[in-house]
């Protein structure tokens, strides 16, 4: 077996046998049902969820930042909730392997958003592996 095959399932092994294994600090189960409810924000603001339930990557954690504050670290099936100023612009952040990725929000008092954070599998590291 040559050594490009070797390391290719050593690393196979390796994201199958680590994945999931992510942790991050959560609030107790009150606070985080509570959330659940999807209440609509008050007093001129807006609610935004930032969530993450890809398969993929299950063991990296991702820094999401919000108006270029940290909100956290996000793993796998973790989302975090902010209330945030309705009626203006934010910018939600998070960083990837070869730059960060901004998303422009513009929100509006009362409503609610959802936020999808997701990890893809980048081809073109797996065909270099496979040379």
């Amino acid at each position: 077996m040559s050594i490009s095959k070797l390391t290719l399932l050593v690393s196979v092994f390796s994201i199958i046998l680590f994945s999931g294994c992510s942790t991050v600090p959560l609030e107790p189960k009150g606070i985080s049902d509570k959330a659940k409810e999807f209440n609509l924000p008050a007093n001129g603001d807006a609610g935004l969820y930032v969530y993450r339930d890809s398969f993929v990557g299950q063991a990296l954690k991702k820094d999401v930042w919000v108006d270029n504050k940290c909100l956290g670290e996000t793993a796998a099936d973790v989302f975090f909730y902010k209330n945030i100023k309705g009626n203006t612009e934010h910018k939600v952040s998070t960083e990837s392997e070869f730059s960060p990725n901004d998303l422009t929000l513009k929100t509006e008092s009362g409503k609610n958003y959802f936020v999808r954070q997701y990890i893809k599998w980048v081809y073109l590291l797996v065909v270099q592996v496979w040379k």
